[in-house]
């Protein structure tokens, strides 16, 4: 059996906070999210385009044109350099850092968690940390969008130009 009950959610009486602030801090932790989503998005993004370009080039083997191979190796160290800025490649383990400093993405993580932390609305130097790390992020989102709409599509056009064959059988 169920029933189906009109219900409202309430604000917790011991705490002194209005509905515009409630409203205020879900907003902030929402701008926060999306700009997370976008940075990992943009790691993930990295991390295909590099496996593609790595494996397209190890099919190729000896028989790889050297402007195709300097090309995928230039191409390579940009999305490394971006991913480097966003994401901390560095750190295997939980101890690992320690020993290397966070990344955009986990600055970001700890910026959400600081305004969830309590029944608030975001507080000016919460704002304003979240402003410098989204704006770093945006610059290096922006040199992956590049690489993506044009060093990708020039480098498909070279693997075209070259007659490189997609799928290759060895012969003995």
């Amino acid at each position: 059996d169920s029933a189906d009950v009109p219900f409202t959610v309430v604000a917790d009486p011991n705490y002194p906070i209005s509905q515009q602030d409630y409203d205020a801090q879900f907003a902030f932790l929402q701008q926060v999210q999306g700009k997370f989503n976008e940075v990992q998005k943009g790691v993930k993004d990295i991390r295909s385009t590099r496996t593609q370009i790595n494996d397209f080039v190890a099919k190729q083997g000896k028989d790889c044109p050297k402007e195709v191979k300097q090309m995928a190796d230039s191409i390579n160290k940009q999305l490394t350099a971006i991913e480097e800025k966003l994401h901390q490649t560095k750190a295997k383990s939980g101890q690992d850092v320690l020993n290397y400093p966070i990344r955009l993405n986990d600055k970001l993580g700890g910026v959400f968690d600081m305004a969830n932390s309590g029944n608030m609305a975001p507080s000016k130097q919460s704002r304003d940390v979240y402003a410098d790390l989204a704006a770093q992020a945006d610059v290096e989102l922006a040199k992956l969008k590049t690489i993506m709409n044009q060093d990708i599509p020039k480098f498909n056009q070279l693997i075209r130009d070259k007659s490189l064959p997609v799928i290759s059988v060895k012969k003995d």
